[in-house]
């Protein structure tokens, strides 16, 4: 082809046909410009289809971070619920003037719940991805992008709120609980898990602290009562983040 097309000038210029021979490097420059455009076009075509497959991969992970999120948001509602639950049936029984236990079983399992939850934030791996590595501008739909800061950025607050002060309410209940241990001949023994139920000495001593007690779980319980509405307000914003996600794909 090159050969062919350089056997024509030559022939024009031997032939003295200047004019014919400008006319036809102005038309093959012009090709040759043509060309040019049309493989740029064809590679903005390609970059454009592999953004779009990327951003497409991306909402469907940042969906199913999501559903995962609200499975976990729900279990810890319903880990708050059980809490809240444990601390009325203790503060039921430590309210009476005479406290009496009248199911042993049953007390121990109300305090082993009510002494409350540990840390509960996971780092949400795709979200994170996609600031880190700055492919955040995949997703075209500002709407989109708005209301994903928004989530995580709540999801952030609610998490750093429950480290701070619900974290060391729960230390203190089980310092406490450590420390009346401590206070009698309490022993761990390898054939029962769980000794407590079978320990009258140590029931007494939790007995006799039961104002302490009692202000540890009205703490622990106000507490539980927050983050569980915060799990609600949490799971609706999770849910309407993956409503906005699903309108983008294709």
């Amino acid at each position: 082809m090159i050969k062919f097309i350089r056997q024509i000038r030559y022939n024009l210029i031997s032939e003295n046909k200047t004019g014919k021979y400008f006319k036809y490097a102005i038309g093959e420059i012009i090709l040759v410009v043509i060309g040019i455009l049309i493989a740029l076009q064809i590679n903005n075509w390609n970059i454009e289809n592999s953004n779009s497959a990327q951003e497409q991969a991306y909402l469907k992970r940042l969906i199913q971070e999501l559903d995962d999120e609200m499975t976990n948001y729900t279990r810890i509602k319903e880990n708050f619920t059980n809490q809240q639950e444990a601390i009325n049936a203790l503060l039921a029984i430590w309210n009476e003037p005479n406290t009496v236990i009248r199911d042993i079983t049953s007390f121990w399992r109300n305090f082993s719940r009510a002494t409350g939850a540990g840390p509960w934030y996971q780092e949400p791996v795709t979200w994170t991805q996609l600031i880190q590595s700055g492919e955040l501008k995949l997703i075209k739909d500002q709407k989109t992008i708005e209301t994903l800061f928004k989530h995580y950025g709540f999801l952030k607050r609610v998490a750093a709120n429950f480290s701070e002060y619900p974290t060391q309410t729960t230390s203190d209940i089980r310092k406490l609980t450590a420390v009346t241990y401590s206070e009698i001949n309490f022993s761990i023994s390898i054939d029962d898990n769980r000794p407590m139920r079978s320990n009258p000495e140590l029931l007494d001593k939790i007995l006799s602290k039961k104002k302490e007690f009692k202000a540890l779980f009205v703490r622990v319980g106000i507490v539980a009562t927050f983050h569980k509405g915060q799990m609600e307000s949490l799971l609706e914003s999770a849910e309407n983040a993956k409503m906005i996600l699903k309108t983008n794909l294709l």
